[in-house]
């Protein structure tokens, strides 16, 4: 019989053994198959986990640059408002953030831990909501 090319097709996706069966079939018992998908999902994990370092290593900055810029611990509904602009040009990033708050006035507010953030075209907002750190 001719070589057709079809080897790797016919042979476990896994230990890469000979095939027989059905035409579609991938690996050649459950073993094979739950090792695969359960390497497959490690690989995955591994890859979403490199960035992990450098996003943390964001979040803090972001906490810090607002501690900065809201050093002492505001009132209930009070903000701390900082030129727009000028808060963006300190390094911080607003993709990045621990939460998310909603107000009862349907406000949305990011948040770096306890310290929420607006940004506007003209002035950002900071404000402290402590229930935002508790876990």
């Amino acid at each position: 019989m001719p070589n057709t090319g079809t080897e790797k097709e016919n042979s476990c996706a896994h230990c890469h053994k000979p095939l027989f069966g059905r035409t579609d079939k991938r690996f050649c018992n459950d073993t094979c198959r739950n090792t695969f998908n359960r390497q497959k999902t490690e690989n995955q994990k591994l890859q979403a986990s490199a960035n992990l370092p450098e996003i943390f290593r964001i979040i803090k900055r972001n906490y810090e640059i607002l501690k900065e810029n809201c050093p002492q611990v505001l009132d209930h509904d009070e903000n701390m408002l900082v030129n727009a602009k000028e808060f963006l040009k300190t390094g911080f990033s607003p993709k990045f953030f621990t939460s998310v708050h909603i107000t009862s006035y349907g406000e949305i507010w990011y948040c770096c831990f306890e310290l929420g953030f607006r940004i506007g075209e003209d002035y950002a907002f900071i404000r402290h909501f402590p229930e935002q750190a508790i876990v």
